[in-house]
């Protein structure tokens, strides 16, 4: 008996490691490879330009090798209907996501599901161990990194590796042909895509990106060749090329973080000084977030520690407007921020230190720049976004880190201190000495001497970092004795 499997994509956009295409394609006689896109449901809008490139890249994958990506948009509940209607899966296999907009989708997937009397079927093979492998001695999700990460050490021999090629052989591909059979439309990226791909803002991000799996994969092996064994000592350097930048592979699953571990071990074997355990952190980093949206999925909008949702923010239009353009008078912050808008990245150590500026020092909530980064960011990952914010606001799964400001000087001299990253993003200052170019308004006599007015061609910092770390400390314990 014939059987029709539905495979639904959602950030996942690859081909190998992919168990939920894998089993489709071994139950079932006919295989539909789908992607709703709902323009309600979407992350922000340099994530939906990586996403039009994408999925436009995986559409290519596919039609090479006589197979089709479905391509239903629209209203989500509308267009899942449509296609269990047009396909008539007797099943739909699915990656689980976390957080928004992907549970609210699979939750309306599982009574659409139900309503048509279709089996649905969830795999976690985007997580490296499943929701609840790993939990404490009282059998609760750990909420402190260390124990977390001690925790998925001890079980990763574990791990089980994911099958690289799940497309074995021609009948295999023919399964995956759908073209004679349904209206061309559905086998192309919808106008709202495929538009966005010209416009100006986003030629000039994806000027800076290779998309798709096969990128994804030379950007890892390039990046084991030439910076993994420096990454410990270089990582928080942002003038360097010493990240491996595969953050908006991992987001739209290009390729598979559970994977990395594996390639790790393969590069170890021949390479046995190689030193990636730094870098297999940040990893485990990154599963930490995931599970902590998994089990406490409300902290996307409120924060984890419910004592701070009593704490005062003054959310000002025109401090924010400021901060996200990179006007704050602060060359290390307004360095990370320009980046951000041209390339629709920033490098980590900065992503905390403009958090912690307009949270701390500035006194705006989380919320906003977590908005922000949603917006701006190709690798907005709810998970990492979620808990990245709220950890530097001091409200997240931490002991005392309302108490941690970081000094944007300090880390200015210390990670850039020939303020080479600065030169690049606020070439204004360019020709200041290294000395004046982490806090020019120290420096006035310089400043004109190198045609700097301050105030007009660069602004003054608009907070006083000593009086506004006081400020921050000052609202902290009003709340502790409310």
């Amino acid at each position: 008996m014939s059987k029709t499997t539905l495979v639904w994509l959602q950030r996942e956009l690859r081909l190998s490691h992919l168990p939920a295409l894998q089993k489709a394609i071994a139950e079932s006689s006919q295989v539909a490879v789908v992607y709703f896109h709902d323009p309600k449901r979407v992350i922000g809008e340099a994530n939906t330009a990586w996403l039009s490139h994408s999925l436009a890249n995986l559409r290519r994958q596919l039609y090479a090798r006589g197979a089709d990506l479905f391509i239903f948009s629209g209203d989500f509940p509308e267009q899942f209907s449509l296609a269990l209607s047009e396909i008539k899966p007797q099943q739909v296999y699915y990656s689980f996501q976390v957080g928004q907009p992907f549970t609210e989708m699979q939750d309306l997937a599982l009574n659409l599901c139900q309503e048509h009397k279709v089996a649905l079927q969830p795999f976690y093979s985007e997580f490296w161990f499943d929701p609840g492998q790993l939990l404490n001695q009282q059998h609760r999700p750990y909420v402190v990194f260390t124990p977390f990460y001690k925790a998925a050490i001890g079980k990763i021999d574990t791990l089980e590796p994911l099958q690289e090629s799940v497309v074995s052989c021609d009948d295999d591909w023919a399964k995956l042909r759908w073209r004679e059979r349904l209206p061309a439309h559905y086998f192309q990226l919808p106008p709202s895509l495929s538009e966005l791909q010209d416009k100006p803002w986003v030629k000039k991000i994806m000027q800076y990106w290779q998309v798709g799996e096969t990128a994804a994969w030379e950007r890892l092996r390039s990046f084991a060749d030439h910076q993994l064994n420096g990454y410990a000592d270089e990582r928080d350097f942002p003038a360097l090329d010493a990240t491996s930048r595969l953050a908006p592979h991992l987001h739209f699953g290009e390729i598979s973080s559970r994977m990395l571990h594996f390639e790790l071990l393969s590069l170890q074997q021949t390479h046995p000084k190689l030193n990636a355990q730094t870098w297999l952190r940040q990893l485990l980093w990154r599963e930490f977030a995931r599970h902590l949206l998994w089990f406490f999925p409300y902290t996307e909008t409120a924060p984890f520690q419910e004592k701070f949702a009593g704490l005062s923010w003054q959310n000002e239009d025109s401090v924010l407007h400021q901060w996200q353009t990179g006007q704050t008078g602060i060359p290390i912050i307004d360095a990370g921020m320009r980046e951000l808008w041209e390339t629709g990245f920033m490098h980590n150590r900065l992503r905390m230190l403009v958090a912690s500026l307009l949270t701390k020092d500035l006194g705006q909530s989380w919320l906003l720049g977590q908005e922000w980064f949603a917006k701006t960011l190709v690798d907005a990952d709810p998970a990492n976004n979620t808990m990245g914010w709220q950890w530097v606001a001091g409200c997240g799964v931490d002991a005392a880190p309302y108490y941690r400001l970081f000094n944007p000087l300090r880390q200015s001299e210390k990670f850039d201190p020939q303020g080479t990253y600065i030169r690049k993003w606020v070439p204004e200052l360019r020709n200041l000495s290294c000395k004046a170019i982490h806090a020019p308004w120290l420096y006035p006599q310089e400043c004109a001497l190198k045609g700097i007015t301050l105030g007009r061609t660069y602004p003054f910092p608009m907070v006083d970092l000593m009086r506004s770390r006081h400020s921050h400390m000052a609202r902290v314990q009003e709340l502790k004795h409310a």
